[in-house]
């Protein structure tokens, strides 16, 4: 982690414990996807369906307690199916910093919540 002499999170191994998620799944237009996905990445025509996730993370080693949100699409890569993290929200810097700099998310600093009214699961993104 940078710098050297007073990196933003700990060295691994780590753990995400006790997650809580909220995934919202929507079909999209194909035509609007391509606009955002980037080459050599190519839309999964056949899985249009975008999901938006929020994820409590209570219980991560090095990077404490935080919320995450973000867009996730259907891609094919080279034929193989997989997902393209579009945009990714987080509301504490470590996290974001070790999501960067390790494994190349799009993280960054906003204010997801995930939480109970009443009785109902409500995320929301500030």
């Amino acid at each position: 982690s940078m710098p050297l002499t007073s990196p933003a999170f700990p060295p691994g191994p780590y753990r995400f414990a006790n997650r809580e998620y909220l995934i919202i799944t929507y079909r999209t237009d194909p035509v609007r996807l391509r606009a955002l996905v980037p080459e050599p990445l190519e839309v999964d025509e056949h899985r249009p369906l975008v999901k938006y996730e929020f994820i409590r993370m209570p219980d991560s080693t090095g990077f404490g307690d935080y919320t995450e949100s973000g867009q996730v699409i259907p891609v094919r890569y080279r034929g193989n199916p997989g997902s393209y993290s579009h945009c990714m929200f987080l509301n504490d810097e470590p996290p974001i910093a070790g999501g960067r700099e390790l494994w190349g998310f799009p993280k960054k600093l906003a204010n997801p919540s995930l939480g109970i009214e009443t009785d109902t699961l409500v995320g929301t993104l500030d």
